[in-house]
């Protein structure tokens, strides 16, 4: 679509200016600007005639035009693009002046020989793939304090859960599928060992160009054993920008965003660079209960003490684009650091005063894309990334424990708040990823991707040096080849049929015979391989009635710190085994007009996921620390909703809403202990999985004004709601009706008010989160902050 609308767009523009330019003087004015959408996308491709037709020239991909030698006088300017409406402006110039125009054009559909032309974003091009897959476009949020985490939490069947406050452990949860089950990807390159630095909440939407979530069957060329779905965070691609923010606000939260690239039209030669930095105290109020000689005795606001979290990453890619031997050949460097207090465990029960946590990375990446190589309709991308993080956990106070109050309890003999330690964890990984893609004509293709990722963990605790487990060699490789073809056999439909291969292997070491005088640590190797295949197709019911439909037969390889632990709260566990799924997955999607001003988008998902071995992450009781097991057999069934509305370019609005059902399916369940080993009754069978939620949702509401005191300026209004049902902390089957650990129905209200001047060029925004003050929580009644204010100043050139 977008290279029809371009060639279009250059044929008008051949036929308009002729010759004409060749005659042009050099004494002349000069009109330059920018041409973006009235959603404030830049567009490429877009005419531009002076006096309909005597000169002219077309945007590139930042939007940006310029015209010279235009003879003084008055003149009319004209932007057009197909799919978009004709835009006019009429400019006086003077001898030798150079005058700014800028346009924003408004969508519009075009009948061409009962053909419907529309013009889309890369967004909704996206949506329209045959996978079940949702894109969400970074544009409307540019200006507010959102990241990568907050954006994702408005999708359908998405929950992004946090243990607190800024930089605090994520879990995602996508159609019930959480932690590693789902992937990540920027740009393409997994993000499995990018460091904590660069994690959901740490990504500024500044830096992001749009975040696109598969569900359920993922494609080939992401090369990833992913269970339950992908998602790839796509960083700007603009080509010449500085994009600066800062962000202030409760908690003494500071936030920091440098963004810009510059790219020589001539040579080709391009620089990007990402700046991040955060800070926070995390000093907000929670509900705790105050313990003296392990009975409570009392419970109250206080105030978190131990919290603080900062971090820093500098992002830079260097080389070349649009050069005959490559599209894009860009080397780059991420420097990222981290530093956080630790205040509590994987429960509130549990609280702390020392505990320190650190990492540092460097990585260093390779991007390589090409199309139409050595033959027309052969491509090849080539993603590579060498990472070296070295992490410190710190707890080595003595004799001591903390209550909420932040007080020092004497407890003589203690050894450490939770466990005695001062772990140094050196990781290194290398990962890459192959990917060809070849064209069979019109209506057919197929893709390769090789996708290899090799882990090594050296781990020494100073504290005990001697620790049998660190002296046995951690390392975990995966390798995964995936083959796809695609048939596009009518204008209507589309499918893709694929198959994976995938192979594991693991060294570690486990401890047998706990307890006993036979007690030991052994060597242990893990191989495992595995076949995974799908197919996934859509199919255009009417003109804008989208059905899709996927089932999948795949496997997820247990990723390191399921396997090996973090050093802290995670503890290794070396049997732990892929898991595989069965994926079936059907949508509609329907997008119609009423009077032009009015635009609807609605869309539905069922789902159903059989799964074995499924991994899951258990607490036992208020322990402070946790593992991942196998599930033997569990099962999902799912649907979600959304809808949205648009009201010219002016009013927003949508709500979307999930209900799933995760249960536990297996008949008997293995037990290990000294005096019970063996297969028993699953009492938890038709039992929902805990501590996940089964029914959320979210509702959205936006104004925007244009050229709202002064022309160039524009004012925009929004309010998110997101609604959570209560859902049981443990299994259901456990305990009587009158004591099950809960985590109550929450709802969270939040505001924001945006004002821009100079077309987006200076912007600040306020911004309330949950402004109701409730309490709100995620996974095992951590709480999140309460009624949180912030303020953002950005600058864009």
């Amino acid at each position: 679509m977008r290279r029809l609308r371009i060639a279009v767009s250059c044929l008008w523009l051949v036929l308009c200016v002729g010759e004409v330019a060749l005659g042009q003087t050099s004494d002349g004015s000069i009109v330059f600007g920018k041409v973006k959408s009235a959603g404030g996308e830049a567009l490429l491709g877009v005419t531009i005639i002076i006096d309909h037709g005597t000169t002219g020239t077309i945007s590139d991909e930042d939007g940006r035009f310029e015209i010279t030698n235009i003879p003084a006088g008055t003149h009319t300017l004209t932007a057009q693009f197909l799919g978009f409406d004709k835009q006019t402006k009429t400019l006086t110039l003077k001898p030798s002046q150079k005058t700014e125009v800028n346009f924003t054009l408004k969508e519009n559909t075009v009948e061409m020989s009962a053909i419907e032309i529309e013009g889309k974003s890369m967004a909704r091009e996206i949506n329209e793939q045959a996978y079940s897959v949702t894109a969400i476009s970074a544009k409307d949020l540019l200006n507010t304090t959102s990241d990568a985490q907050t954006m994702l939490n408005r999708v359908g069947g998405v929950r992004v859960m946090q243990d607190g406050g800024l930089g605090s452990t994520l879990n995602f949860s996508l159609n019930g599928f959480s932690g590693d089950q789902v992937k990540f990807f920027m740009d393409g390159i997994p993000m499995d060992n990018f460091g904590s630095s660069l994690s959901l909440n740490n990504i500024p939407v500044n830096m992001i160009e749009r975040i696109e979530v598969y569900k359920g069957v993922v494609p080939v060329w992401l090369g990833t054993d992913a269970l339950g779905g992908a998602v790839n965070i796509i960083t700007t691609s603009k080509r010449n920008y500085m994009d600066m923010s800062y962000t202030v606000g409760s908690f003494n939260t500071h936030r920091l965003s440098l963004n810009g690239a510059y790219t020589n039209k001539n040579t080709g030669f391009t620089v990007r660079t990402n700046v991040i930095g955060n800070y926070s105290d995390n000093n907000y109020k929670v509900w705790a209960q105050i313990l003296e000689n392990n009975a409570i005795v009392d419970t109250t606001n206080v105030e978190r003490f131990h919290d603080r979290y900062r971090s820093g990453t500098l992002r830079m890619e260097a080389g070349f684009v649009d050069k005959p031997y490559a599209d894009q050949l860009l080397i780059g460097a991420i420097l990222s650091g981290n530093d956080q207090q630790v205040q509590t465990g994987t429960t509130m029960e549990t609280v702390y005063g020392k505990i320190m946590r650190n990492s540092r990375s460097a990585i260093a990446t390779l991007k390589y894309a090409k199309q139409d190589l050595f033959v027309k309709g052969l491509d090849l991308s080539l993603y590579s990334a060498y990472n070296r993080t070295h992490s410190e956990v710190i707890d080595t106070l003595r004799g001591y424990n903390y209550n909420w109050l932040g007080e020092a309890i004497p407890n003589p003999g203690k050894l450490g708040e939770s466990s005695l330690t001062q772990s140094t964890l050196d990781d290194q990984e290398l990962s890459s990823q192959l990917n060809l893609g070849y064209e069979i004509g019109a209506k057919q293709s197929l893709a390769l991707n090789y996708s290899l990722t090799h882990f090594t963990r050296e781990t020494f605790d100073k504290e005990n040096p001697n620790r049998i487990a660190n002296q046995f060699p951690n390392t975990q490789t995966k390798q995964i080849v995936g083959l796809a073809y695609k048939i596009d056999p009518t204008k209507k439909w589309s499918a893709t049929v694929f198959g994976k291969y995938f192979f594991l292997g693991v060294e570690s070491s486990k401890q047998l015979d706990f307890g006993l005088s036979t007690q030991r640590t052994e060597a242990v190797e893990s191989h495992k391989k595995n076949f995974g295949y799908g197919i996934a197709s859509s199919y255009y019911l009417l003109p804008n009635l989208e059905a899709k439909a996927s089932y999948e037969h795949t496997y997820r390889m247990p990723w390191a710190n399921e396997i090996f632990g973090d050093g802290l709260f995670v503890q290794p566990n070396p049997d732990l085994g892929p898991e595989q799924s069965d994926n079936f997955n059907f949508g509609l999607g329907y997008d119609f007009k009423l009077r032009e001003v009015n635009r609807f988008h609605l869309e539905s998902s069922l789902i159903y996921r059989k799964s074995k071995d499924l991994i899951y992450q258990v607490v036992k009781g208020g322990n402070p620390e946790t593992n991942y097991a196998n599930l033997s057999e569990a099962r999902n069934i799912g649907i979600e909703g959304g809808v949205k509305y648009q009201w010219k370019n002016i009013l927003n609005l949508g709500a979307s809403i999930t209900f799933q059902n995760i249960t536990d399916q297996a008949d008997s369940v293995y037990n290990e202990s000294y005096t019970n080993t063996g297969w028993q009754k699953n009492y938890q069978k038709g039992f929902r999985l805990p501590n996940t939620p089964y029914l959320f949702g979210n509702a959205h509401a936006g104004l925007t004004f244009s050229d709202w005191m002064p022309s160039g300026s524009s004012l925009s209004i929004n309010y998110n709601f997101s609604y959570i049902e209560q859902y049981f902390l443990d299994w259901a089957e456990l305990g009587s009706k009158d004591n099950k650990k809960v985590i109550p129905t929450q709802t969270a209200h939040n505001a924001e008010i945006s004002y821009g001047l100079k077309e987006g060029k200076y912007n600040l925004t306020l911004e309330c989160r949950n402004l109701a003050n409730a309490r709100l929580y995620d996974r095992y009644y951590l709480q999140k902050p309460g009624r949180a204010f912030y303020l953002k100043l950005r600058f864009v050139l």
